[in-house]
């Protein structure tokens, strides 16, 4: 498999089709809202949560099967959670007459992106994919990951933010410089972290 790019997508305010309405549809539907893209589901049945965002006008619900037509050049993402073959092939062919970028759940070949596993801390996220290959690997690794990466890393991030563009207006010319400053905090937590010391 040739190498694949790894990268995170701004979706606020982009259309995104997911076609299926069980459980891993309502989990992709789930992370498509939280990144405010504009989800449509299209699934003859759904469950519960999929039912509530409907009903809240979260997303747009079409209760019905999947239909010739339904992929647009409107869908900027696409994925087709669902396990029936045919319906897979239709969505994937679609998606690609429309350049869309795709995801067919368990299918990696129709894919031209794969969804990775994701340890999040606030704005921290670390991705882990395996080519669409082993989500079970992947899923496992994010386990072991979300036990060793501290919970106030979602802190870190923020005291990094407010400190990097400080130190650009102070020492704006010495790179280095800042580069080493940043180092030495961060640093510094991990021994306080280490010793079981919140930092200070």
């Amino acid at each position: 498999m040739s190498q694949l790019f790894p990268l995170f997508l701004k979706l606020s305010g982009r259309r995104a089709l997911v076609v299926g309405g069980g459980a891993i549809a309502t989990q992709r539907a789930g992370q498509l809202l939280r990144a405010r893209a504009l989800v449509t589901v299209i699934a003859p049945e759904v469950g519960a949560e999929i039912e509530a965002w409907a009903r809240e006008g979260t997303l747009e619900l079409v209760r019905r099967p999947f239909q010739p037509g339904d992929v647009s050049e409107a869908f900027f993402v696409v994925i087709a959670a669902t396990s029936d073959p045919a319906v897979q092939v239709a969505v994937a062919e679609e998606a690609e007459r429309h350049g869309a970028l795709l995801n067919v759940v368990d299918n990696p070949a129709l894919s031209n992106f794969y969804t990775p596993a994701v340890v999040e801390r606030g704005d921290l996220a670390i991705a882990i994919g395996t080519g669409g290959q082993s989500p079970f690997l992947a899923g496992r690794l994010r386990a072991w990951l979300d036990e060793a990466i501290p919970e106030n890393a979602a802190d870190l991030t923020e005291a990094l933010a407010l400190l990097r563009p400080k130190l650009k207006f102070e020492i704006p010319s010495d790179l280095p410089g800042r580069k080493k400053l940043l180092e030495d905090f961060l640093e510094g937590v991990r021994t306080h972290e280490r010793a079981g010391k919140p930092p200070r």
